[in-house]
């Protein structure tokens, strides 16, 4: 059985030196096994960092021979277990974007007002502060412990013990508020640990939520499908087909009116043939196309409305104003009344309609259309780019982002969006900037 490093490498920024001191043929074995068991996107993450990972993880496949890596590697668990902890980051803090939790409490209230009890998973947890946030949150506006259960996963097994340990230090709490984290929090010698009350309702499992078994173990824990799910900043480092199989899981986990929360980032890459905004940074199941569309407009909006009167409305109800980033619009007007320019129905609600009916192609036609009559339109140029990101026309979307930021320099959702691809390309710079630019548009909107 392996030993761990007794002195693995120093968590410095990863450089090419690291490359260099790993065996091509491990990193491209690596690279495959990371694909096909936990979905991560290699060039994502970026070669320097796995091959840190394996450094750190893994440090006498440093000088395997050729070949000998892969079998080395999938005969021993531990191994495999140790490079998945060097490579996921279980970084983060409590009450991360408060409008979020803000959206959870609201969506909590309306589910009790049908059950008694609401079942909420969150996952990947990290090391329990997105777990924890969400309990507090629902406590502090007075919504009993014994009305929500929290199942929160994580495929570390580190972020886990962690998690279940509930110390944190200060810089977790960076954008809370003390009078908040000394209620809920008691100041101990290693940090603050989390009170009874906010420990009562979550219990954390360890689980990779592509696999079918884990994901089974999970509704057998919930005695049923999840309420709400916070699958936060997890999808932006898959692959294609690993994204593929994580909506489907969430599709499997969520029940009928459930709603997903994901991260700002991942608002532009929700296929919307599939979800419907719900809230900030919130989707719920887009309902299916009915087998003959109706030819008018707002009965099509009749058609497709299957939500209670309680929640945001879908995109065709006249006068509605949308939740921010989470959907293309920042304003909307009544489907009845014409386009201004082109003296039609409104261009923004009919792309919608085709999207919702799976008719991307089509969408993406009626978008380029109205914006050739007025290309001064942000919100049609955002629905676009995110059709076209569906598509997977990155650069497209690139391009129609930076219109959009240009109209509207506080949209929040395209900074993040342009942050995301930025960083993919390697331009750390830009990215740092777009995130600044969407953290102040966040706080302003706030």
């Amino acid at each position: 059985m392996m030993k761990p490093p007794a002195q693995a490498p120093s968590a410095d920024t990863p450089t090419v030196a690291d490359v260099a001191a790993v065996p091509a043929t491990l990193l491209t074995t690596i690279g495959e096994q990371l694909r096909a068991t936990i979905g991560f996107d290699v060039e994502r993450l970026g070669e320097e960092s796995v091959a840190r990972a394996i450094r750190c993880a893994w440090p006498d496949a440093v000088g395997a021979e050729a070949g000998a890596e892969g079998g080395l590697l999938t005969d021993m668990a531990d191994a495999w277990q140790r490079l998945i902890e060097a490579i996921v980051v279980s970084e983060s803090w409590f009450l991360r974007e408060p409008k979020v939790f803000a959206h959870v409490v609201h969506v909590v209230e309306r589910i009790l007002r049908q059950q008694p009890c609401a079942t909420i998973l969150c996952g990947p947890c990290a090391a329990g502060e997105e777990a924890y946030s969400l309990s507090l949150s629902l406590l502090q506006a007075g919504v009993p412990a014994n009305r929500f259960r929290i199942i929160a996963t994580d495929i570390s097994e580190r972020a886990i013990a962690a998690a279940r340990r509930g110390v944190y230090t200060d810089n977790a709490f960076r954008t809370t508020d003390a009078s908040l984290r000394n209620r809920w929090f008691t100041q101990t010698p290693e940090g603050w640990d989390v009170r009874s009350p906010v420990r009562q309702p979550v219990t954390f499992i360890t689980a990779n939520l592509l696999e079918p078994p884990d994901q089974q173990r999970l509704l057998t824990a919930a005695a049923g499908r999840f309420d709400l799910i916070c699958c936060r900043n997890l999808l932006i480092y898959l692959t294609a087909a690993a994204r593929q199989t994580m909506e489907n899981s969430l599709q499997l986990l969520l029940a009928p009116e459930g709603e997903v929360i994901v991260g700002a980032a991942e608002a532009t890459i929700m296929p919307v043939n599939r979800w419907q905004p719900t809230g900030p940074l919130a989707f719920g199941r887009r309902p299916r196309a009915p087998s003959v569309i109706a030819t008018k407009p707002v009965a099509q909006a009749g058609a497709l409305r299957r939500r209670s009167p309680d929640q945001l409305p879908p995109p065709l109800a006249p006068a509605a104003k949308p939740p921010p980033v989470a959907r293309a619009a920042s304003t909307v007007s009544p489907p009845a009344s014409p386009h201004p320019i082109c003296g039609l129905p409104d261009p923004l609600a009919e792309a919608e309609n085709l999207a919702n009916s799976g008719d991307i192609a089509a969408a993406i036609a009626r978008c380029q259309q109205a914006l050739e009559a007025d290309p001064a339109q942000p919100a049609l140029l955002f629905l676009e780019a995110v059709l076209q990101q569906s598509q997977g026309a990155s650069a497209v979307a690139e391009r129609l982002l930076e219109k959009v930021v240009y109209l509207e320099p506080t949209h929040e959702g395209a900074l993040l969006a342009l942050a995301l691809a930025a960083g993919r390309r390697g331009d750390t710079a830009a990215e740092r900037r777009y995130r600044r630019r969407a953290t102040a548009a966040a706080e302003s909107d706030s």
